[in-house]
C-alpha cells in the first residue's frame, strides 16, 4: 500500500495511537495487582496484534547470526525497559511520562560522546541541556521538586533503553517491521514470566481485574506505535520525525486539559513540552 509508504502518514498513525494508548492503559488497569503479570499481558496482545499486520512489509530475515545474538541481547534490555514502563505509567499522567521519555535522547548523546568518541557539537548539548531542563520544570510542585519512585522508573527505563539503543542500530531493517514488532515484545514477555515465576494462572487472574476493552485497544495502540516509529524512521529522516513524535508530550497535557479538566500544572507543561521538542530538534540537526 503506497498509504503505508509514506512518512507523513506513519507519523500521524504513531502520535494518534499513542495518545489512545496512554489513556486506554491507564484506564485499563487501575485495579492492578501485579505489574509483572500487566507487562506480560500487555507484551502479549501486542505481540497478537502484530501478528495481523506482517502481510503488510517484506518478509525478510538477515543471515548474519551477529544480528540473532544482538536482538536476543537488547531483548533482556527491553524487558527491563517495559516492566519499568509499566509502573511508570501507571504512576504518572500520561504527558508527564511522554516528556521523561526525551530522556533517552539525552542518554544517546552522552554514550555517543563517552563511548563512540563522537565529536562534541555545542548545538546539542545545548538540546540536551533543554530537555534537562524541561524534565527538572515538571517535577517543580508548589514550591519544591517532587521525584517519586515512578519519576526513578521512568529515568532508569530511559537510560535502559538508550543503551539497547545504541547496541541495536537499525536492526530492525533486516526484519520484516511487524515480526520485529512481536519478537522485541514476546522475549521480554518470556524473560519476565521466567525471571517472575509468572504462571498463566497468574496471567489469567490479573486479566480478570482489568477493563478489557481498553486493555486490549491498549494492546493494539502499542502494537501500532512500536511499527509505526519504526518505519517511520525507515522512510525520513531521524531529524524530521524525532521533533514529531515528541509533540506527544504537549497532545497529551492537552488531552488532558479537555477531557480530565486538569488545569494543574497546564501552563508548565506545555512550556516544558516545547522546551522538549526545540531540544530534540537541536540534538537531531
Amino acid at each position: 500500500m503506497k498509504l503505508l509508504e509514506m512518512w507523513e502518514v506513519q507519523v500521524a498513525i504513531y502520535l494518534l495511537s499513542a495518545c489512545i494508548f496512554a489513556r486506554t492503559f491507564k484506564a485499563a488497569n487501575r485495579e492492578m495487582k501485579d505489574a509483572n503479570s500487566l507487562t506480560i499481558l500487555l507484551e502479549l496482545t501486542t505481540a497478537f496484534f502484530a501478528i495481523f499486520l506482517i502481510p503488510l512489509f517484506p518478509i525478510k530475515f538477515p543471515s548474519d547470526i551477529k544480528i540473532y545474538l544482538t536482538l536476543f541481547v537488547t531483548t533482556i534490555l527491553y524487558a527491563f525497559t517495559d516492566r519499568l514502563n509499566t509502573g511508570a505509567r501507571y504512576g504518572l499522567k500520561p504527558s508527564t511520562f511522554s516528556m521523561l521519555k526525551q530522556l533517552s535522547t539525552v542518554f544517546m548523546i552522552i554514550f555517543g560522546l563517552t563511548f563512540l568518541k563522537e565529536a562534541i557539537v555545542p548545538i546539542k548539548i545545548v538540546g540536551a541541556i533543554l530537555i534537562i531542563s524541561a524534565n527538572i520544570l515538571i517535577s517543580y510542585d508548589k514550591g519544591k521538586f517532587e521525584i517519586n519512585k515512578y519519576f526513578i522508573m521512568s529515568f532508569i527505563s530511559n537510560f535502559l533503553f538508550a543503551v539497547a539503543m545504541l547496541i541495536n542500530v537499525n536492526i530492525s531493517d533486516y526484519f520484516n517491521i511487524a515480526i520485529y514488532t512481536i519478537i522485541t515484545v514476546s522475549f521480554p514477555a518470556l524473560f519476565i514470566a521466567l525471571f517472575k515465576r509468572i504462571k498463566i494462572k497468574n496471567l489469567k487472574e490479573e486479566f480478570a481485574l482489568y477493563k478489557k476493552k481498553e486493555f486490549i485497544l491498549a494492546g493494539f495502540t502499542w502494537c501500532l506505535m512500536l511499527i509505526s516509529s519504526v518505519k517511520a524512521y525507515q522512510l525520513k529522516s531521524v531529524t524530521v520525525v524525532a521533533p514529531l513524535f515528541a509533540l506527544t508530550s504537549i497532545i497529551n497535557a492537552i488531552v488532558e486539559l479537555i477531557f480530565d479538566k486538569d488545569r494543574k500544572g497546564f501552563l508548565i507543561k506545555m512550556i516544558a513540552g516545547i522546551l522538549i521538542i526545540i531540544g530534540v530538534i537541536l540534538i537531531k540537526i
